[in-house]
């Protein structure tokens, strides 16, 4: 049985109320007892700053393909009538991408919204035959049209239209007993229909020690100075506050001088002027009422825990979520004695008449006076507490939706898709006829959107997006560059097997990701390809790998990211190092900040891969400098080791017309390998300083160095094209083919890997295949790679250490007592690109801990 539900009730302003508790707590206990039941979530575009929040909030318990998102023109808020004709298309079009979905039950978790909102929630305005199911929280507007409806005759239009559309509903999943006989008395519905399915609350609401440091701080904040007797909700007209401020005032004053009254939560300025008022009109003194505002859900569990009593006095509650969230926590609870309260509290003696203040009185002076009953009221609360679960509320949903499925099977059935394209289109155009033009384009982008995010659940083949923005535009033949074609060999050549396809995308600073058509076919070896870099499709499940490092244009992209990750792709990263911010030293000005807001960017999105875990480690720690520690939770980070294989058909090939006769050369005497871009951070200068006093020392030796010129090294550079010992016994090779190299390591004596600071360290590894000894500065970073199978040198500035260093090192070759390379582990490229793969899900999960 698959099951879509409406998740609009955690989208609107009711997220930061009951409803949304609700909503989150309940969808959550649905999955975790879902057994073979398929759940989909179903979210709209028009709230798009809660898509991802919600998204989060079900990592681990559902996969991200069974998140959907449908897009409707807006705004659609009912209160402002020019809204009537997009609502319309919108209520068409939900409706139609929920059925796409192909459901054998939808439920709407809250149908009363979008009055003053852009929620979109109908019953059979297009879909006639899909059973729903909704949740009947309450029906207090219908029941008290003097205080809810009369006064806003927009809002009872609003109202009024939503009953209509809750009355075709297939079944009703009451809160509580009340709200089913409510449902049934008013709606006009058989018994059959409905299912108490009860509420719970979370995890968190549950007894604490709280210490008196965080007492004090708590209290301090909200201005509270002694023990207090404690109101959490909202402050409309039937929760009944006005009557719990008399009934307070009326007690004796020593009582009043003990326990303060606490009203928490945030609520309008006129609801707060209005009980200010009454409170001085009723002789209370400043201090005897205190107003918290909002609270945090860890601030209003500290409060449950801290207060002498608890009181709930509304005469109207589908539920009563607060009064049970107080139970839990322990705290002494009392109460009305309407609708759904007596069933949460569950005790006669701790009710009372909510219109007669002196009941609510006598009830709250026999609680903080007599402390037989006061401790009988903690106990009986965190024993009615345990009749309550959100699991147990799922399992009785899903059982009704079981039933519900049973009988109306054959009814979901009736329409083929091309029927139900032509039904929606006819649909549309009665109401579209008289929109304006800019509608009519809105609705055509959101009806192609809403096709591709509705597309058949698991859909052979997703794509896996990898953005090779740099290497499109430029291969600089740099170590990055060399992973990127590597992996990216892997990827194209070997693809993984089952539903994905590996599609190379690239975007630049002022224009969005196409697909790399072109670059691909020439990468693959094709020949007159006629193919086109149009701009790319995506949907849910796809997922988009930033393979290549290209700074500016991620930075550029960064919404599109977000839309994406909106739609239902995985976006994540490959991460190389954090060299650029923990040592801005050795980089250009006005590198740090530019890279500091790479990272910003990729640590929005939904994790990184790391060269390193060494890296790895760098990564979690700046997020935990520069970012809300919270983002470590739904932020994956994992490493996996470059790979190497000088072998692999994607390297460069040619040789330079003397490369035999230099071959010899380095081999006929002692040499010294260095590999990496030439920049202030791989110490060459350090390490040439060093050889000139070991040549002036007598040593024979040579130096080979292959790497580019990079940043800020003229002076090096000059030095080293100009040295007297160039092509005797100092060679540089600015640019050289991957072939080359391979010989060069075959060709030499030792690799020197003298920078001083690495994400990875690739030559090292490319060393080890060859079996080439190394020498290495002492880094955490050459520690991990090498570990005791290298020969290490202090890290510092200093040239004396590497003379040393080389010194001693050939002593220990010449008597073979080195460190040999080759106990080196390390992965192939393939292995590389597996495990990559394995961390955006396409496999198990190797996460850091």
């Amino acid at each position: 049985m698959r099951v879509v539900i409406d998740m609009q009730g955690a989208q609107t302003g009711s997220r930061f109320r009951g409803i949304g508790r609700y909503t989150m707590s309940f969808v959550r206990a649905v999955i975790r007892n879902r057994g073979q039941h398929d759940i989909i979530l179903a979210l709209s575009a028009l709230f798009p700053e809660t898509i991802q929040p919600i998204r989060e909030a079900f990592y681990g318990l559902l996969p991200q393909d069974n998140v959907r998102v449908w897009n409707a023109p807006g705004p659609v808020k009912e209160e402002q009538i020019a809204n009537d004709t997009r609502r319309e298309v919108a209520e068409i079009m939900r409706e139609a991408f929920l059925k796409a979905l192909k459901p054998d039950v939808i439920h709407i978790c809250s149908l009363f919204e979008g009055y003053g909102d852009d929620a979109v929630t109908s019953i059979k305005r297009f879909d006639q035959k899909t059973p729903v199911s909704v949740t009947l929280h309450d029906l207090i507007p219908l029941l008290n049209p003097d205080d809810y409806l009369k006064p806003d005759p927009s809002f009872e239009r609003y109202y009024l239209d939503k009953i209509e559309s809750l009355r075709k509903a297939s079944l009703y999943l009451a809160i509580s007993e009340s709200s089913l006989q409510e449902g049934k008395q008013y709606l006009s519905k058989p018994e059959k229909f409905f299912v108490n399915t009860l509420e719970a609350v979370d995890s968190c609401f549950q007894p604490q020690k709280i210490n008196k440091e965080i007492a004090s701080k708590l209290y301090d904040r909200f201005g509270i100075t002694r023990s207090f007797i404690l109101y959490a909700g909202p402050s409309d007209e039937r929760k009944n506050l006005l009557r719990l401020i008399s009934a307070y005032a009326s007690l004796p004053a020593v009582l009043r001088n003990k326990y303060q009254l606490v009203f928490a939560g945030g609520m309008p300025e006129c609801n707060a002027t209005k009980l200010i008022y009454k409170a001085n009109s009723c002789g209370l003194e400043d201090g005897e009422l205190v107003f918290t505002d909002y609270v945090s859900d860890e601030d209003l569990v500290q409060l449950y825990n801290l207060c002498y009593l608890f009181v709930f006095p509304s005469w109207h509650e589908g539920f009563g979520l607060p009064a049970l969230e107080a139970m839990s926590c322990g705290a002494p609870v009392i109460g009305s004695n309407c609708t759904s309260i007596p069933e949460v509290i569950g005790l006669e003696e701790a009710l009372f008449d909510p219109f007669d203040i002196a009941s609510i009185t006598a009830k709250l002076t026999q609680v903080l006076q007599d402390k037989f009953f006061h401790k009988q009221l903690c106990e009986h609360s965190l024993q009615q507490a345990k009749s309550f679960s959100w699991d147990s509320t799922a399992k009785r949903a899903i059982a009704a939706w079981e039933t519900l499925h049973t009988n109306t099977s054959s009814l979901n059935k009736d329409f083929s898709p091309s029927l139900d394209e032509d039904f929606l289109i006819t649909a549309l155009s009665k109401v579209l006829k008289v929109s304006n033009a800019a509608d009519r384009i809105n609705v055509s982008c959101c009806l192609s959107q809403n096709e591709k995010n509705s597309s058949e659940l698991f859909e052979v083949p997703k794509q896996i997006l990898v953005d090779i923005s740099e290497l499109v535009q430029h291969d600089a033949r740099s170590g990055i560059q060399r992973v990127v074609r590597s992996i990216l060999h892997e990827w194209l050549f070997n693809p993984p097997i089952g539903c994905y396809r590996i599609e190379p995308v690239y975007a630049t600073v002022n224009r969005t990701y196409c697909y790399a058509r072109q670059f691909t076919a020439r990468f693959l070896g094709i020949h007159n390809n006629t193919m086109g870099d149009e701009a790319i499709e995506y949907r849910p499940g796809d997922i988009f790998f930033g393979l290549d490092l290209q700074p500016q244009v991620q930075i550029a992209q960064q919404e599109f990211y977000q839309d994406l990750r909106r739609n239902g792709v995985q976006v994540q990263f490959l991460v190389h190092d954090l060299l650029c911010v923990s040592m801005p030293e050795y980089f250009g000005k006005g590198a740090k900040e530019n890279f500091s807001q790479w990272l910003t960017v990729i640590t929005q999105c939904d994790g990184a891969v790391c060269v390193s875990r060494t890296t790895a480690e760098d990564l979690q720690n700046w997020i935990i400098d520069n970012s809300d520690q919270t983002k470590l939770q739904s932020f994956t980070i994992n490493w996996s080791h470059n790979g190497v294989d000088m072998t692999s058909p994607s390297l460069s090939k040619g040789l330079p017309s003397d490369a035999i006769e230099q071959l010899n050369l380095y081999r006929n005497r002692i040499s010294f390998l260095m590999v990496g871009t030439v920049e202030p951070r791989k110490a060459h200068a350090q390490v040439i300083d060093a050889f000139e006093k070991l040549w002036g020392l007598g040593f024979d030796i040579n130096l080979i160095i292959v790497g580019k010129q990079g940043w800020e090294v003229d002076r090096l550079a000059h030095r080293l094209r100009t040295h007297p010992e160039q092509k005797k016994r100092l060679f540089w090779f600015e640019g050289i083919s991957d072939e080359y190299l391979e010989m060069l390591y075959t060709a030499s004596t030792c690799l020197i890997a003298a920078s001083y600071g690495e994400g990875f360290g690739l030559p090292l590894i490319e060393a080890a295949q060859y079996k080439l000894p190394i020498i290495a500065r002492e880094i955490a970073v050459f520690r991990e790679v090498a570990g005791e199978n290298a020969f290490y040198f202090i890290d510092n500035k200093d040239a004396d250490s590497i003379v040393k260093a080389i010194s001693d090192w050939i002593k220990l070759f010449q008597r073979g007592r080195h460190p040999f390379s080759e106990a080196i582990s390390y992965s192939s490229w393939k292995q590389d690109a597996k495990n990559i793969l394995t961390f955006l899900g396409v496999g198990e999960n190797h996460e850091i801990n």
